[in-house]
């Protein structure tokens, strides 16, 4: 009798909803349908070139691609086994296009379970690869080291099968050393990466390793010295081309200049980053990066307004020539109007310097401990104390790991405290 009883009374409520809401249970249920059917056609993309093509017809609606993504996190489990490796991977690489992390992590994993079904290496090191990168990038060290120590304790009998991922342990193991060194475990990351560059010495891919883990750990005279023997063990590399010793040659230049600007070798970090300027004059990062060093140490205000409103005149050139460019990623670079207003605040153009910054910090990437410091100082120039408190309160919470970053939170922290 009970059971008879639940059972009418369910068939009550479902005939209720469907008279109350009209057609929307019928449309949701048809919609979910819809997108099964998308996502069973994922099932037989193969080949890079289709993968590509699927990506970007799905991109062209964004929202009906974070319904499709939507949709598929919460297929029942019957509904998921209906899926197979190529459609995880393709919602895979749609959710890391739509920036939805926690979803492309979910279906790297699934693609994983298939990969490791399969045996295939190839398989395996296309999942592992960008699913370590999404942890690094998001910060969460912990779980990526775990996943890299996973990839590298992987073994397959097949020889072929195992090419994969003997080439992409090195880089693996990198990141895994990385990540110690993000969660404080120095000196152990150092010594692995002492012990892997005296195995391999002439791999200065090694040296690159060490001289960033140095620099992240605050030992900046050491990362200094570590980035000049690399430079040197660069130009000496022989089996690199002309063009890719200066590729690589000029990025490491970069990274040094901004060691240099943590020691105040200003004048040794300009030098570096004119010579960029001469040879890159369409380079907008160079540009900022030579305005900002020195708006920020009080040197040639003129000149360095120059090369900033440049670096932004460079940029919006670069957008407008990407083809179907979204509205929203058509705006300015968020540290390039940062250092605009820096140098305006260092010229006491303090209401222009404020309006800069207010848009600076609507983006994600404005949303920097430094950038938010900055518009603290702006409020406090211009007598608004209680504003200028709460950005810097706010500020505390997009300090990151690496020294330079809490020291200036701890800069931060003694401005709310002198201003209270």
């Amino acid at each position: 009798m009970l059971n008879r009883v639940v059972s009418n009374s369910v068939t009550v409520i479902l005939f209720s909803l469907l008279v109350i809401s009209g057609s929307t249970f019928v449309n949701a249920f048809y919609q979910d349908e819809e997108i099964l059917k998308t996502l069973l056609v994922y099932n037989f993309v193969t080949g890079e070139e289709a993968v590509k093509n699927k990506i970007v017809d799905a991109l062209k609606n964004v929202e009906k691609a974070k319904k499709i993504v939507s949709g598929a996190q919460k297929l029942n489990p019957a509904d998921e086994k209906k899926l197979n490796g190529n459609a995880y991977w393709v919602l895979a690489r749609i959710a890391q296009e739509l920036r939805e992390n926690d979803a492309a992590v979910g279906f790297y994993n699934k693609f994983l379970i298939d990969a490791k079904n399969l045996g295939s290496g190839q398989k395996m090191a296309a999942g592992y690869g960008p699913l370590i990168q999404i942890l690094f990038d998001s910060k969460k060290y912990k779980e990526c080291e775990k996943l890299c120590s996973e990839f590298l304790d992987i073994t397959l009998e097949d020889e072929a099968a195992f090419i994969p991922i003997i080439r992409l342990k090195p880089v693996v193991f990198r990141r895994m050393v990385l990540c110690q060194s993000r969660l404080g475990e120095i000196d152990k990351a150092i010594e692995r990466v002492e012990k892997l560059y005296k195995d391999q010495p002439d791999n200065w891919l090694n040296l690159e390793l060490k001289a960033r883990i140095l620099r992240e750990a605050g030992r900046i005279s050491d990362a200094e010295k570590t980035y000049q023997d690399l430079v040197v063990k660069i130009g000496a590399d022989k089996r690199l081309g002309k063009e890719e010793k200066e590729e690589f040659l000029e990025e490491i230049k970069y990274t040094l200049s901004n060691v240099y600007v943590e020691l105040k070798k200003i004048d040794k970090a300009a030098e570096i980053l004119k010579a960029l300027v001469e040879k890159n004059p369409e380079n907008p990062t160079y540009h900022n990066d030579l305005g900002y060093i020195w708006a920020d140490n009080d040197l040639n205000l003129e000149e360095a307004e120059k090369l900033i409103r440049r670096a932004i005149e460079i940029e919006r050139g670069l957008r407008k020539k990407i083809k179907n460019l979204k509205p929203e990623f058509d705006k300015d670079n968020s540290a390039y109007l940062d250092s605009l207003a820096w140098v305006l605040y260092k010229k006491k153009d303090y209401n222009e310097a404020k309006k800069l910054l207010l848009e600076a910090v609507k983006d994600e990437e404005g949303q920097h401990i430094e950038i938010m410091d900055h518009l603290g100082d702006i409020h406090s120039a211009l007598g608004e104390k209680a504003e200028a408190i709460k950005v810097w309160k706010e500020a505390l919470n997009f300090a990151g790991s690496s020294k330079r970053e809490q020291d200036k939170k701890k800069e931060v922290e003694k401005k709310i405290e002198k201003n209270k």
